[in-house]
Formats: structure tokens, C-alpha cells, sequence
């Protein structure tokens, strides 16, 4: 079971703020979290529950002359704190510090969530896992999760002192099923911010990875060359991903060669596209109340009717972001929100591919270039399905050019919800978007030698 937090953490958070005050430093903030991650899972091979605890606290000051230092801890405890606090300031003393209002205590969608037992976690995900019942004899390889990030953020700086509970959860869904000698995988994830059983995977989406996994792939290739291509959400979600945090931040526009391709007010992409960074929005999986700096949460639009009007940046300007609310910050999207188009999903491309399941999105800052791999490409002819679908595809070019292709939105939109590691720490971040229609080349997948 976990170990519960001091509940006087934020007065030895306030404590440190005013020691760091009274050396005399210009600035001094406080960022700790309690957090708390809980893994459930099933397959073929039996059913676990792992669990796990990090708690730490960032403490970041900046002296008149600008310099930045930081010095972080894993002990909550006042004689942590207070030992984190001597490293930077030595024996100060406290001064005289206003925090402001008083937090009220964060909402907590479940008391108990921390503490639910194994047999209550695995009896959600067996119920996942038995809603699809008639499974193929070709599935070699069956499994289903139930993630839970639960994390208390304390923001402690002269004038501010709040507190946020993040609790992110994820369900997914792995069907793996032979092709030949070529193992097919598909999954179905839903990801959100919120209470653990707000929000479950339709059962169209529990079919449908199957039914993915099941395909059988075309055996011959297609000839490499420019078509009419149509990328399902999760798709375009994983491009949109690479490329707002490859371009579209304060970090990346340092880069001379990004700076003077994407300056504020250039058009880089089809005027049908706007995106904006939205931490507020309800249950986004990505969402916060303040970022890792502090800062309130407010929307950020990156891309108005696709000309760039903004930038995520650090240093107390939004959307600065710490893995794990321990790791270095950087700028870091939240929850991206590409507005709504006009088409129906189901009216893709007349003559073209329809690509799905990402593999993955490579973009090069320096030239432009992008590699964008998926998982199947559905051959469409005069508006309907042929049947072909080839699998491991990748989209080569340029993606300036690959944005200004872009001559149709859906109207129905879905939310992805990303998770993955640096340096050991989580970053969370979820991207909602409607499919979207362009021009690309497309080859059968290139792989290391």
C-alpha cells in the first residue's frame, strides 16, 4: 500500500520559500508531488497488479543577475525540505513572505482510489478483457490494462501557494493475430483525467481491434509515388504530436533554421487548420490546473486558420513542464485540440490509402523532413474499399509540404491520450483531432540494416 504524504507538507514547502526569500535570491519557487501509479493487467500468461510511489520536490530560484538554480529532493519531510533548502541558501533565515489566499483542498475523484485492493483492480480489467468473446482461433496473444497515474501537485511561490490532484487513467486492449509468418497487432485505448471509472472503451472499439488484428494483408506491394491519403485520429494525433513539440516551442525556435521557417504569423499549414493548447479542457488526459512552474491554466492557440499566432514556452510564460513534475522543465504541450472540419468520417479519400495505426513520427527540425509509419493502409477506388490493405507503410516528404496538402477535416473528432518516459520520468499529454485528408508518398516501410 502506499505511504501517505505529511499533511503538513505545504508548511514546510512555505518555510522553504521564505528561507530562500531571506537569502536574498530575486525569485524562489517550491514544486512537490506526491504521486502514485497502479498497474493492472491480464493475459494469456495470468494477471498482476504493480504498483508504485515517487515523491520529490524542485526547489528553483533566481538570483539578481538572472542565474537559475535548482536543487531536487525525494524527502517530503520537514527535515528533507529544510535540507534541500541549505544546499541552496545555506543558514538563512525566513523573511517575511506573502503567499496569498489559502488553497482549498483539491477535488479527489475517488478517497479511496489509492487504496483499492488487487482483486477489485483485476475484476475491472477481467471485465475489459471478457467483452469480447468470440475470439478468433488466429488471436495468438490477448491482453488488457488498467493504468492509473494519481498525483498531488503543490505550487509554492511569494504570492501563490495551490494544490491540484491529477489522477490519469488508460484501458487498452491488445489483440496480436498471425498474418502468415507476420504477427498483427492492434489495440484499443481510451485515455482520460478524471475518476477510474468514468469513461470505458465502446464496445465498436473492443470489435474493432480485433477485427484489425484479423486482416489479412495484401502480399504484393504497391508501386511508391504521391496518393490521396486520409489518417485515421490516432494517426494524426502521433504527427501533430512530434511536430508541435519538434517546432512549435520556445526551445525549438532557437534553432535558427526553425526560427526563420516558423515565425510567428507565417502559414505553414492549409488555412482549414486551427490548434490551440488547451489544458482546461474537461477530462483531458494531458489537462492541468497550473503547469510545473506554476502558472493557472489557460488555452493557447498555436495555429489560427493555419498561421502560426503563438508558441509553448517555459519560464513562467504557460506551459512550462516537468516529467514526472520532477524532471528538467521544458515547454510541452497539454491537450491539443484541432477544431472540427466538415466531412463525415466515413467519406475518406475516393482514390487514395486510408492510413491507421501509428508506428511512429520522425521529423528532422533542420530540413523539413518527416517519416511517418503505420501500422496498415486501407486501398480505397471510386470512393469505396478494394479489399487490399497493405501492411507497414511509411509517408516520406517534407511536412511543410505535407500540411499544405491538407484539403479536409471530419466533423467527428476523437481524444488520444499520450504516455511515455525521459530519463525514467512520465510525461502525460493528449491530443484531439478529427481525421484529416492530404497528399503524401507513400512506400512499403524501410528498415534498419
Amino acid at each position: 500500500m502506499p505511504t501517505d504524504v505529511d499533511p503538513q507538507v505545504r508548511t514546510y514547502l512555505r518555510e522553504a520559500v521564505a528561507k530562500l526569500r531571506g537569502a536574498g535570491f530575486a525569485s524562489a519557487h517550491v514544486l512537490a508531488v506526491s504521486r502514485h501509479r497502479v498497474t493492472a493487467a491480464i493475459d494469456v500468461l495470468g494477471a498482476g497488479v504493480a504498483r508504485g510511489q515517487c515523491d520529490g520536490a524542485v526547489l528553483t530560484v533566481r538570483d539578481r543577475e538572472g542565474m537559475v538554480r535548482e536543487h531536487v529532493t525525494n524527502d517530503l519531510s520537514r527535515d528533507g525540505i529544510a535540507s534541500a533548502v541549505k544546499v541552496l541558501a545555506g543558514n538563512a533565515r525566513e523573511a517575511s513572505v506573502d503567499f496569498g489566499r489559502a488553497p482549498a483542498a483539491p477535488p479527489i475523484p475517488n478517497p479511496e482510489l489509492r487504496r483499492l485492493p488487487d482483486a477489485q483492480l483485476l475484476a475491472r480489467v477481467g471485465a475489459l478483457a471478457m467483452r469480447d468473446r468470440e475470439v478468433s482461433s488466429r488471436v495468438v496473444y490477448s491482453a488488457a490494462l488498467l493504468d492509473i497515474d494519481d498525483a498531488t501537485v503543490w505550487s509554492v511561490a511569494p504570492g501563490r501557494d495551490v494544490v491540484q490532484r491529477l489522477v490519469r487513467v488508460r484501458r487498452s486492449l491488445t489483440r496480436v493475430a498471425w498474418n502468415g509468418t507476420r504477427p498483427i497487432v492492434s489495440e484499443a485505448t481510451r485515455a482520460w483525467r478524471g475518476g477510474i471509472d468514468e469513461q470505458d472503451l465502446s464496445q465498436a472499439e473492443i470489435v474493432a481491434a480485433k477485427d484489425n488484428a484479423l486482416l489479412l494483408m495484401t502480399p504484393r506491394a504497391f508501386e511508391d509515388r504521391e496518393y490521396a491519403v486520409a489518417f485515421d485520429p490516432a494517426v494524426a494525433a502521433s504527427i501533430i504530436d512530434v511536430a508541435v513539440r519538434s517546432l512549435l516551442t520556445s526551445s525549438a525556435a532557437r534553432r535558427p533554421e526553425v526560427a526563420r521557417r516558423l515565425a510567428i504569423g507565417a502559414n505553414i499549414i492549409a488555412p482549414l487548420v486551427t490548434l490551440v493548447d488547451d489544458p482546461t479542457a474537461p477530462g483531458a488526459y494531458g489537462g492541468f490546473q497550473f503547469d510545473d512552474e506554476g502558472q493557472p491554466a489557460a488555452a493557447l492557440t498555436l495555429v489560427d486558420r493555419g498561421r502560426i499566432v503563438g508558441r509553448l514556452e517555459d519560464q513562467g510564460r504557460g506551459r512550462g513542464r516537468r516529467p514526472g513534475h520532477v524532471g528538467r522543465v521544458e515547454p510541452a504541450p497539454s491537450h491539443l485540440r484541432v477544431a472540427p472540419g466538415t466531412f463525415e468520417a466515413a467519406a475518406l479519400v475516393d482514390d487514395g490509402f486510408v492510413l491507421e495505426g501509428p508506428l511512429g513520427t520522425v521529423v528532422d527540425p533542420a530540413s523539413d523532413r518527416v517519416v511517418i509509419a503505420v501500422a496498415r493502409a486501407h486501398e480505397r477506388v471510386a470512393g469505396k474499399r478494394t479489399g487490399r490493405v497493405f501492411a507497414d507503410i511509411e509517408l516520406v516528404g517534407e511536412l511543410g509540404k505535407l500540411f499544405a496538402s491538407i484539403n479536409g477535416l471530419s466533423k467527428q473528432t476523437q481524444s488520444i491520450g499520450l504516455r511515455d518516459e525521459l530519463d525514467g520520468q512520465p510525461r502525460w499529454r493528449s491530443i484531439e483531432t478529427p481525421w484529416l485528408k492530404g497528399r503524401g508518398l507513400l512506400r512499403a516501410r524501410r528498415r534498419p540494416t
